[in-house]
């Protein structure tokens, strides 16, 4: 809906808070060695972000795969706004540190989702008339065994293909109405915070010793990469990741707001435009900014600065004039249309 008030406060606080968490997570992430409560913060928010955002992109793609037409547009759009992410990255490192990172068929960064998006959204409206039960299982199963393919990983994000569809096609599937009635009953959000609580807890009192599980949470690692302790049991983990997730991801669906919050909610309402343009910021303050504070500044000082600054780039970012950049990717139709009538004539 174009109209913000028309929009479901709930879910685009959700989205504020998973946006926030994404530019946190990728701004604290090569300070996690470093800086001790910084790997805390960041297995706690890996566990279920992206999964609860993938889940939600899922739960609000109904209108294009239900469709009675395949919208070719809204596919291409995702796919130039992907390039255009991996190559104002890649500049942006030139400038910044003299060595940029494109690559034209593998992804390990920030524009994986917006790729991923693309394919979930063209694979589910190709599938939407099968049983939507079998769809999930043959999902799952494929995510948990795919892992033991060594050669499944960052090629054309294959791997996180696998891993997170079973997210994106759950939330295809549920109805918005209803979810809405579970999650909002009182006894539920109890229950969800007492979860969020002793999950925290959890996280925090056992400490660095679970940093081994980005690659497990990441989704982008065959199991190989786990080391030779966990390989054997690599589905298991994966499946065990997919409870948590479901779990906590479910846990902050129900605690959250259903209030419009003044800049907060916005955020929420403007998440494709923070999630491509957050890291070509991150890494200009990387090498600028953040190592020369490191040096002068304490560890609980520069993790308010992380939670701080992510919070206000994300809410600088949700400005009007920032989704006017993004314009010629997200109406790619606007001037495609003319060319092919050009080419027509």
């Amino acid at each position: 809906m174009s109209n913000l008030q028309s929009r479901v406060a709930k879910w685009d606080n959700t989205k504020a808070f998973l946006m926030i968490l994404v530019v946190l997570g990728h701004a604290i992430a090569t300070y996690i060695d470093e800086i001790g409560i910084l790997s805390n913060f960041f297995i706690w928010l890996t566990v279920f972000h992206m999964p609860l955002f993938m889940f939600l992109t899922g739960l609000f793609s109904k209108s294009f795969v239900n469709a009675p037409r395949f919208n070719g547009y809204k596919i291409i759009s995702y796919v130039f706004l992907y390039y255009f992410i991996k190559v104002t990255i890649h500049f942006t490192l030139l400038i910044c540190r003299g060595k940029g990172n494109f690559t034209l068929f593998s992804e390990k960064g920030t524009p994986w989702y917006i790729l991923a998006t693309a394919v979930f959204m063209s694979f589910t409206y190709a599938v939407k008339k099968l049983k939507p039960a079998n769809v999930f299982i043959v999902s799952v199963s494929l995510s948990l065994f795919i892992g033991y393919a060594d050669t499944i990983g960052d090629g054309l994000i294959l791997s996180r293909l696998f891993t997170y569809y079973p997210y994106f096609f759950l939330g295809y599937m549920l109805d918005r109405e209803k979810l809405m009635g579970i999650i909002n009953k009182k006894g539920v959000r109890i229950v969800s915070l007492a979860v969020l609580v002793i999950y925290t807890f959890a996280i925090f009192a056992v400490g660095d010793k679970l940093l081994s599980l980005r690659y497990v949470l990441s989704g982008n690692n065959p199991y190989s990469e786990f080391g030779a302790d966990w390989y054997p049991f690599g589905a298991a983990l994966r499946f065990g990741c997919y409870i948590l997730s479901s779990v906590t991801g479910f846990a902050v669906l129900s605690v959250m707001p259903n209030v419009r919050i003044p800049v907060f909610t916005n955020i929420g309402a403007k998440t494709l435009t923070v999630y491509s343009l957050h890291r070509q910021i991150l890494y200009v303050l990387q090498y600028t900014v953040i190592v020369p504070l490191m040096a002068k500044l304490s560890d609980v000082s520069m993790v308010l600065i992380f939670v701080a600054g992510s919070v206000l780039i994300s809410a600088v970012l949700s400005l009007k004039p920032f989704e006017y950049i993004l314009y010629p990717c997200t109406k790619c139709n606007k001037w495609i249309n003319p060319i092919i009538k050009w080419l027509k004539k």
